[in-house]
C-alpha cells in the first residue's frame, strides 16, 4: 500500500501532466485554427462580403457570412477540431474517427427541390443525421459505395447530389456528410480539409456554391 505521502507526490505529478497537456494542446489547437483560417480567407470571399469569426473554445471556430452571395442567403462555416488539449477525450475521439475537419452550412435563395442525407459511415458524423430519417417516408439510393449510405425523400434527384458529393470529395480530403433539407440549415457538408500547403480553399468553395445551385 502507498503511504500518504508518495501518494500525495503522484497526485502532484498526475495533475502537473493533466495541465501541461492542457497548455500543450490547446496552444497547438489554436496554431492549428489559425493556419486553416489564413487558409480559408481566398475561399471565403466566394460565400459574402463580411465574415464574422467566434472561437468556440479551443476546439472550434465559428465563421458567419453576413452578406451572403447567391445562391445563398446566409451561410455558415466551422473548423472543428480534435480536443487535444483533454488527453483522454482526445485519445476516446481519435479512436472514434474524429479528425479536423470542416462544415459548411447554407440557407438558399429557393427551397431545394428535394431532400436527401448521405452519410460515410467511416467519418466520425458521417451517419448522424441519415439515423434520424424516417425510414418509412423515404427511400435507399444505391452510390455504388459500400460505406456510403444514402436515403431521400419522394421524387429527389440522387444523381445530382452523387454529381456533387463526388465533387466535393474531389477537391477536399473526403466527405462525411452531404444534407440536403427544406429546412435550415438547407444545405450542409461536413468535409477534410486537404493539405492546406498545396490545396487551394477556392476549390471547396466552388463546390459547395455549385452543389447549392444544382439542388434549388
Amino acid at each position: 500500500m502507498f503511504g500518504l505521502p508518495l501518494l500525495g507526490a503522484l497526485l502532484i505529478v498526475l495533475m502537473v501532466v493533466v495541465l501541461l497537456w492542457f497548455a500543450i494542446g490547446t496552444q497547438r489547437n489554436i496554431r492549428k485554427g489559425n493556419d486553416i483560417l489564413r487558409w480559408l480567407q481566398p475561399g471565403l470571399r466566394l460565400l459574402g462580403r463580411r465574415t464574422r469569426l467566434r472561437w468556440l473554445g479551443s476546439s472550434a471556430v465559428q465563421l458567419n457570412i453576413d452578406d451572403a452571395h447567391e445562391p445563398f442567403r446566409q451561410a455558415e462555416v466551422v473548423v472543428v477540431l480534435e480536443p487535444r488539449d483533454l488527453g483522454v477525450l482526445w485519445a476516446r475521439a481519435r479512436a472514434r474517427g474524429r479528425r479536423d475537419f470542416l462544415i459548411l452550412r447554407g440557407r438558399l435563395a429557393k427551397s431545394p427541390r428535394f431532400e436527401l442525407e448521405a452519410g460515410d459511415r467511416r467519418g466520425w458524423t458521417g451517419l448522424e443525421r441519415v439515423r434520424r430519417v424516417d425510414r418509412d417516408a423515404w427511400y435507399e439510393a444505391d452510390w455504388d459505395d459500400d460505406d456510403v449510405q444514402v436515403l431521400h425523400g419522394p421524387a429527389a434527384d440522387a444523381d445530382v447530389a452523387r454529381d456533387a458529393w463526388n465533387r466535393l470529395a474531389a477537391v477536399s480530403g473526403g466527405v462525411w456528410r452531404l444534407s440536403i433539407r427544406r429546412e435550415s440549415p438547407q444545405l450542409e457538408v461536413h468535409v477534410l480539409y486537404p493539405d492546406i500547403a498545396s490545396a487551394d480553399s477556392k476549390a471547396i468553395f466552388e463546390s459547395f456554391r455549385d452543389a447549392a445551385k444544382t439542388v434549388m
